[in-house]
C-alpha cells in the first residue's frame, strides 16, 4: 500500500540521485512521524538514515542558488517537489505524483512555492582502502555529542561566570577601600562615588546571574530533547537477541536517565563553572598578604582528600542502590502483569516479601549515602568558618606588626570564604554525581548494543517483496539457550505459494516466522526474500511487504482504530473497514455504543482472547502485504467465528504468499503444501493431502501427535 508523503518521496529521489538510494521505508522508519507524514523538522533525521545532511532555509524563489541543485522545494498545500535544474524560462522538476521528471515554466514554480527549501547533500565517507596504516579514529559518543552541538551556549555561560565572580571581588574591596580609605579621612564624596559603583556592581550582577541560569537552563533542555529522542530511537531499533531479558529492570535502568538530565541541568554546572576562579580569588588573597593564603590552601588539600574518600564510598553503595532499585522494578512490572495469576495461586506473599525485602535494602542503602554526604558537607561547612576565624586570627597579628589594615583583615575574610564556596557545594552535589555517572554508564551499555539500522550498513533497497522464501541449512538459538531450536532448516517457497506448518509444542514453528519477519538473525544459514538474504534488506522494508499475525497478539492503550491502523496510519477509513470486516472485528465494534473509538486497555485486556486475535489479523491484512504470516490466528476463536474467518482469508490470500502456523485442521483449508516440524527439524514436506495421510497412517515417527 503506497501512501502519499511528497516530502518523503522526494528525499527517497535525493538518495537516489546522490547514489545511494534509499526507501521511505528505510528513511522514515521508527521517526514521531505526524500523521504518518515526514515534517520538515525531522528531514535532517531522516536524511541521516540515507548518509546525507539536510538543511531547510527559508530563500526567495530569485535568490536560488544553481550549485546547490538539486533540492526539495517545499510547496503550498503541503506539497514538495525536487528542482533538478533551470533551462531558460523553464525548470526541471520530479513530482512525487508524477514518478518522473518534466519541465515547467518558473512562473508557474514560483506561484506554488511557499518560500522553504531543502538542502540535501551526500556524507563524505573515508572508503576502506583509505584506512589502511591510519589508526582507527574514535566514534563520536552520543552524549557528548549532543551536549558540543550547544556549546554556544555554555560559552556565553561561561562568559557570564567570568564577570560575575569578578564581580563578586566588587564588595571586600569595597569594604577594604572604605575601613582604610573613607573612615580614616572623612571622605564622604569618595564613599558615595564608591557606593554608587558597587550598586551598578550588584545590579549587572543580578542581571548576568539571571541570564547564566537562563542559558544553562536552555541549554540543559536542548541537550534533553536531543538526548531522549536518541536514546528511545535507538531503543527501538535494538535487535531482538539483545534486547535485556527484564522489562521492569530496563525501563527502571533508561528512567534513571532522569538523574543524568537533573545533574546537567541544575546549579551543578554552575558551580563547576565557579571552580576555577577559586585561583583568581586566591591570587588577590595573596595581593593582600601572603600569609593569608594559608587557611584556604590547607583547607582546600583537607577539603579535597575527604570529597576523595567520600567519593568512593559512595560510588560503591550508589551502584548497588541502582542495581537494587532495577531488580525491585523489574518484580513491580511483573508482578502488575501477573496480577490475576499471582491472585489465583495465592501466592501475593511471594510477590510481597520480595517489594518488602528490596525496599528494606534501599533504605538502608539510601541512609548509607545520606550520611556519608551530609557528614562530609557539614564538615567542609566546619572548615569554612575556621578558615575565616584562622584568617582574622592572621590578620591581627599583621595589623600588629602594621604589615596589614583593618580593611584588609575584612576583606581576606570575605574573600577566603568565597574560595570555599565552590568547594563546599562540589562536595554536596557528589551524591547527584554519583547517580548521573551510573546511570550515564547503564543507558551507554544500551546505547552500544547491536541495532537492526547500524550507521555503517548499507541495505539493498526493495519497496516491495514479491513473496518467495527460501531457507538455507538454518539454525537458530535463542539468546541464553544451549539447545537449537532449529537445526540446518531447509526448504523454499515460490510467491504466491500457501504452505501450512505443523509440529508438536517447542518444534520451532514460530520462530520460523520470526526469522523470515528479520527479528532474529540466524546462528547458522540463510533465509532469503525474492533471492536475496534478509540480512540484506532493511528490516522496514522487509516487514512493509508483509503482515504478521502472532500467537498471543499484543495491544496497546488506545482507542480500537487507534490499534487497527499502528502500522498503517496512511490507511483511509474504508481501507481500514474492509481489513475489520474480513478479520470479524466488525462484529464486536458495531455492537459496542463507542464502535471504533472504543477504548482498549493496556494489552487488550479489556478484550477476549479471539477479539484480540480478530484485531491482530485485521492488522495484518490492512497493508494489503504480499506475505501473510499467520501464527495460530484463531486458537482463542469459537468455531463460528473460525469459520467466517477461514472464508474470509480464503479470498484475501488470493495470489498471496501464505505461511499458517496451527493446530487447527479447519485452516489447512487455505494451504496447498504441508512441512511437519520436530525438535527443529522439517520431517515431512509434501502436498497436504499426502502429508496427512501419512501422518494418520503413522509413517511419520516422531510427528504422529502433530496431526
Amino acid at each position: 500500500m503506497t501512501h502519499d508523503d511528497p516530502l518523503l518521496t522526494c528525499l527517497a529521489e535525493i538518495t537516489r540521485i546522490h547514489g545511494n538510494p534509499c526507501t521511505p521505508q528505510h528513511l522514515s522508519a521508527g521517526l514521531p512521524l505526524q500523521r504518518g507524514r515526514l515534517t520538515p523538522a525531522l528531514l535532517n533525521r531522516a536524511a541521516a538514515r540515507g548518509h546525507c545532511t539536510a538543511r531547510v532555509w527559508r530563500r526567495a524563489f530569485t535568490e536560488l542558488d544553481t550549485n546547490l541543485f538539486p533540492v526539495i522545494l517545499l510547496l503550498n498545500n503541503n506539497r514538495a517537489c525536487v528542482l533538478l535544474g533551470l533551462e531558460g524560462e523553464h525548470a526541471r522538476v520530479h513530482f512525487p505524483e508524477s514518478g518522473s521528471p518534466s519541465e515547467i515554466s518558473l512562473e508557474d514554480l514560483q506561484a506554488q512555492y511557499s518560500g522553504l527549501l531543502a538542502v540535501v547533500q551526500p556524507d563524505f565517507r573515508v572508503e576502506a582502502r583509505a584506512k589502511d596504516g591510519v589508526a582507527p579514529m574514535k566514534g563520536k559518543h552520543w552524549f557528548w555529542t549532543a551536549v558540543v552541538q550547544n556549546w554556544r551556549l555554555y560559552r556565553d555561560a561561561i562568559g557570564a561566570a567570568l564577570l560575575i565572580n569578578l564581580f563578586a571581588l566588587a564588595i571586600p574591596l569595597y569594604t577594604m577601600n572604605v575601613y582604610d580609605r573613607v573612615v580614616p579621612n572623612k571622605a564622604i564624596e569618595t564613599l558615595w562615588v564608591l557606593s554608587i559603583g558597587i550598586g551598578l556592581v550588584l545590579v549587572m550582577n543580578m542581571v548576568l546571574s539571571t541570564v547564566r541560569a537562563y542559558v544553562v537552563d536552555a541549554a540543559s533542555k536542548r541537550v534533553d530533547i536531543q538526548l531522549s529522542a536518541r536514546i528511545m530511537e535507538r531503543v527501538l531499533d535494538l535487535r531482538m537477541e539483545n534486547r535485556p531479558p527484564s522489562v521492569g529492570s530496563f525501563a527502571a535502568n533508561l528512567r534513571s536517565f532522569e538523574s543524568v538530565r537533573d545533574f546537567i541541568a541544575s546549579a551543578s554546572l554552575t558551580t563547576l563553572v565557579d571552580l576555577p576562579f577559586v585561583l583568581l580569588f586566591l591570587a588577590v588573597l595573596a595581593w593582600i598578604s601572603p600569609w593569608m593564603l594559608i587557611p584556604p590552601v590547607v583547607a582546600i588539600v583537607i577539603i579535597l582528600g575527604i570529597s576523595w574518600f567520600a567519593q568512593a564510598r559512595m560510588e560503591r553503595l550508589t551502584k548497588q542502590t541502582f542495581q537494587a532499585a532495577a531488580q525491585r522494578n523489574a518484580g513491580l512490572v511483573e508482578s502488575l502483569a501477573g496480577m490475576e495469576t499471582l491472585k489465583v495461586l495465592n501466592a501475593q506473599s511471594n510477590a510481597q516479601r520480595d517489594w518488602e525485602q528490596s525496599t528494606e535494602y534501599l533504605a538502608r542503602q539510601g541512609a548509607r549515602i545520606k550520611m556519608t554526604s551530609t557528614l562530609t558537607v557539614n564538615t567542609v561547612q566546619m572548615l569554612q568558618q575556621m578558615v575565616t576565624i584562622s584568617v582574622v586570627i592572621i590578620g591581627v597579628y599583621l595589623v600588629q606588626e602594621t604589615k596589614l589594615s583593618m580593611g584588609g583583615i575584612i576583606a581576606s575574610s570575605m574573600i577566603a570564604g568565597r574560595c570555599l564556596a565552590p568547594l563546599g557545594q562540589v562536595a554536596g552535589l557528589m551524591m547527584q554525581y554519583q547517580n548521573a555517572r551510573t546511570s550515564l554508564g547503564s543507558v551507554d551499555s544500551y546505547m552500544n548494543m547491536p541495532v537492526e539500522h547500524p550507521e555503517e550498513r548499507h541495505f539493498v533497497p526493495r519497496p516491495y517483496l514479491e513473496g518467495s522464501i527460501e531457507f538455507r541449512n538454518v539454525s537458530f538459538t535463542y539468546p541464553g539457550a544451549t539447545q537449537n531450536v532449529l537445526d540446518k532448516v531447509s526448504f523454499s517457497l515460490k510467491a504466491g505459494e500457501k504452505i501450512g506448518i505443523i509440529g508438536r509444542i517447542g518444534s520451532g514453528k514460530t520462530t520460523l516466522s520470526k526469522l523470515i519477519l528479520g527479528l532474529y538473525k540466524p546462528t547458522g544459514g540463510t533465509v532469503v526474500l525474492d533471492g536475496i538474504d534478509n540480512q540484506q534488506i532493511d528490516p522496514a522494508d522487509v516487514r512493509r511487504s508483509m503482515g504478521y499475525v502472532s500467537q498471543d497478539p499484543m495491544l496497546f492503550y488506545g482507542s480500537l482504530k487507534h490499534n487497527l491502523m499502528m502500522g498503517t496510519p496512511y490507511a483511509t477509513d474504508d481501507q481500514m473497514l474492509a481489513a475489520a470486516r474480513q478479520a470479524g472485528v466488525d462484529d464486536f465494534a458495531r455492537r459496542h455504543p463507542d464502535g471504533y473509538d472504543m477504548m482498549i486497555g493496556e494489552r487488550g485486556e479489556s478484550l477476549s482472547g479471539g477479539q484480540r486475535q480478530a484485531i491482530a489479523v485485521a492488522r495484518a491484512l490492512i497493508g494489503n502485504p504480499s506475505i501473510l504470516l499467520l501464527d495460530e490466528p484463531s486458537s482463542n476463536m469459537d468455531n463460528q467465528s473460525e469459520s467466517a474467518l477461514r472464508r474470509s482469508l480464503q479470498k484475501e490470500c488470493e495470489g498471496k504468499t501464505v505461511v499458517l502456523v496451527t493446530h487447527r485442521t479447519a485452516l489447512l483449508e487455505l494451504v496447498d503444501r504441508l512441512i511437519v516440524m520436530d525438535m527443529g527439524r522439517i520431517v515431512a514436506d509434501g502436498p497436504k493431502d499426502q502429508v496427512i495421510a501419512a501422518l494418520r497412517s503413522g509413517q511419520i515417527g516422531k510427528a504422529r501427535s502433530a496431526a
